[in-house]
C-alpha cells in the first residue's frame, strides 16, 4: 500500500494497533483506570488522525474500501460515539472489584468494525467489519454475567445475530453468481456484463436476474435484522433490556450508525434505487417500522423497552430516503440521512448517559423504570432538563436537531413522492409524540415523597464528569437545531 493509502485509513489503522496495545498493556498491568485512559486517548488520537484522510476523499482505497465524504463524516460519528461510550463506562463500572480490561478492549473491537463498515464497498471488508462488530457485542451484552436478563439477552442476541449474519451471506454469494464479482459497483438491477456471460456459458436474462433479486433481498433482511426493522425486530427491546446501560448505549449508536451505512452504500452504488422489486421490499419494511415501533412503544414503562421500540420506528424513518426518482436525489438523500442519524445519536446519548450514572452493575436491573424518574426536575434540574430536550429531539420538536433532521427526511419524500412513506412518517410522528411526552410529564410531576433525601440521593447525578457530558450534548442538540448550517457535510 503507499503513503496516500495508509493516511486514507489512518483511523483504522490508529484503532487496531491500540487493540494491540490493549493487550500488551493487560499483560503487563492490570488496571480499570490506566485501559479506559488509554482507550479514551486513542479514540481521540483516530478522530484527530481523521484530518489526514481529507486529501484521499472520493478515492478508492484498494479493491476493498471507498472514502468519500459521507464516509468521513460516519467514521467521525462513531468514533465520537465510541468516546461517550468509554467515558460514562467508568463510572458504571467501578462499583465492581473486577478490573474491566477486556470490556474497554472489546468496545475498541466493536468500534474497529463499524469503521470497517463505514468505508466498505466489498462484500469481503463488510462481512469482516459487520462479524467484527457482531461477536464483540455478544461478548459486551453478555459482560454482566451475574444478571439474569443479561445472559438471557446475550444468547438471544448471540443466535439471532449468527441468523442475520448467515442471511446476509447468502446473499451475498447469489449476488456474486450473479455479477462475478463481490464489489457493490458490479451489481446491476437490469443487466450482468456479456463476458460473464460467456464465460459461464449461461443464456442472460431471467435465471441472472433472479439471482441479483433474490441475492439482494436477503441481504436487505440481513441489514433488517441488525437495523432492527420490522418485522425482524423481535430481539431488541430484550437486549436492549437485558445488556449494561453503556453496552445498549453503544448497539444503539455505534452499531446502528454503521449498519445503515453499508445500506445506503449498497442502495446508490449498485443502483437498488431503479429495481421496483426491491422498492417494494424496502417501503413495505419502512411502513411497518415505522408503526410497528411507535405502537408497540406506547405501553412501555421500562425506559430500555421504549427507546428500543422508538429506534425501531426511527430505524423506518430514515428508509424514507432510500426510494429516489433520480441520481441528484441521491446527494440530498445521503444528507438527510447523516443529519437525521447524527440526531438520533446525540438524543440516544444523553438518554443513556443519564441511565448509565443512576445505574451500577452490581444491580439487578439498570434504573430504567420510567415512574423512577418522577419528579426529576426537582430534584435534579440540569439532569432532567437534558433528557427532556433529548425527548423532543426525539419526538421533532422545533430548536432541537430532532426537528431539523425529521424536515430533512419529508424535503427528501416530497422531492421523490414517495407519498405513502410520508404519511407513515407523520402518522408514525404522531403516535411517538405520545410517549415522549408522557415520561415528560412524569419528570415534572411531583415526587412521590419530595422531602425525602432517599429518593433524591438514588436518582441524582453527583459526577461532574456526567454534568459536563450532559450539558455539553445538549448544547450540542440545541446549536444544531437553531443552526443547522453548524453541520458540515464535507
Amino acid at each position: 500500500m503507499s503513503s496516500f493509502e495508509l493516511l486514507a485509513i489512518s483511523p483504522q489503522l490508529i484503532i487496531s494497533l491500540a487493540i494491540v496495545l490493549q493487550m500488551l498493556l493487560i499483560a503487563f498491568k492490570r488496571s480499570t483506570y490506566l485501559i479506559q485512559s488509554f482507550t479514551l486517548a486513542s479514540i481521540l488520537l483516530a478522530i484527530a488522525s481523521s484530518v489526514f484522510t481529507l486529501p484521499a476523499l472520493n478515492s478508492q482505497i484498494t479493491l476493498l474500501f471507498y472514502l468519500d465524504g459521507f464516509s468521513f463524516s460516519v467514521m467521525n460519528s462513531v468514533l465520537f460515539c465510541s468516546a461517550i461510550v468509554v467515558l460514562v463506562s467508568g463510572n458504571y463500572l467501578k462499583i465492581s472489584h473486577e478490573v474491566h480490561d477486556e470490556y474497554y478492549l472489546l468496545v475498541m473491537l466493536v468500534t474497529l468494525g463499524a469503521l470497517i463498515l463505514s468505508i466498505s464497498d466489498h462484500f469481503a471488508s463488510v462481512f469482516l467489519g459487520l462479524e467484527l462488530l457482531s461477536i464483540s457485542l455478544v461478548g459486551l451484552v453478555g459482560y454482566l454475567r451475574d444478571r439474569r436478563q443479561t445472559l438471557e439477552a446475550s444468547f438471544k442476541y448471540l443466535i439471532l445475530s449468527a441468523t442475520a449474519s448467515s442471511i446476509l451471506l447468502l446473499g451475498m454469494a447469489m449476488l456474486y453468481a450473479y455479477s462475478g464479482d463481490m464489489s457493490f459497483n458490479s451489481i446491476e438491477p437490469h443487466y450482468v456484463s456479456s463476458a460473464y456471460i460467456d464465460s459461464v456459458a449461461v443464456e442472460p436474462g431471467k435465471d441472472f436476474k433472479f439471482l441479483a433479486q433474490a441475492g439482494s433481498i436477503l441481504l436487505l433482511v440481513g441489514i433488517a435484522f441488525k437495523l432492527s426493522l420490522a418485522p425482524f425486530h423481535f430481539w431488541t427491546p430484550d437486549v436492549y433490556q437485558g445488556a449494561p446501560a453503556p453496552v445498549t448505549m453503544l448497539l444503539a449508536t455505534v452499531s446502528k450508525i454503521a449498519m445503515f451505512t453499508v445500506l445506503i452504500k449498497f442502495w446508490f452504488i449498485s443502483n437498488q434505487y431503479l429495481d421496483q422489486t426491491m422498492l417494494s421490499v424496502i417501503s413495505i419494511i419502512a411502513v411497518l417500522s415505522m408503526l410497528v415501533g411507535n405502537l408497540l412503544a406506547l405501553k412501555q414503562n421500562n425506559i430500555k423497552r421504549l427507546l428500543a421500540y422508538s429506534s425501531i420506528a426511527h430505524m423506518g424513518y430514515l428508509l424514507i430516503i432510500l426510494p429516489v426518482i433520480s441520481e441528484v436525489s441521491i446527494e440530498l438523500a445521503k444528507q438527510s440521512a447523516l443529519f437525521y442519524i447524527t440526531a438520533y445519536a446525540l438524543a440516544t446519548l444523553i438518554l443513556f448517559t443519564f441511565i448509565c450514572e443512576t445505574s451500577k452493575s452490581n444491580q439487578s436491573t439498570d434504573f430504567d423504570d420510567c415512574h423512577n424518574w418522577q419528579g426529576l426536575f426537582w430534584l435534579s434540574p440540569i439532569q432532567a432538563s437534558a433528557i427532556v430536550f433529548a425527548l423532543l429531539s426525539l419526538a421533532g420538536i422545533p430548536l432541537t436537531i430532532g426537528f431539523i433532521g425529521k424536515f430533512y427526511l419529508i424535503t427528501s419524500a416530497l422531492t421523490n413522492q414517495s407519498w405513502l412513506l410520508l404519511a407513515s412518517l407523520v402518522t408514525g410522528s404522531a403516535i411517538g409524540l405520545y410517549y415522549y411526552l408522557r415520561i415528560i410529564f412524569i419528570i415534572f410531576s411531583q415526587p412521590v415523597n419530595r422531602e425525602s433525601s432517599s429518593q433524591e440521593s438514588e436518582i441524582s447525578i453527583n459526577s461532574s464528569l456526567s454534568h459536563v457530558l450532559l450539558f455539553s450534548l445538549t448544547l450540542l442538540l440545541l446549536a444544531l437545531g437553531i443552526y443547522p448550517d453548524l453541520y458540515i457535510f464535507i
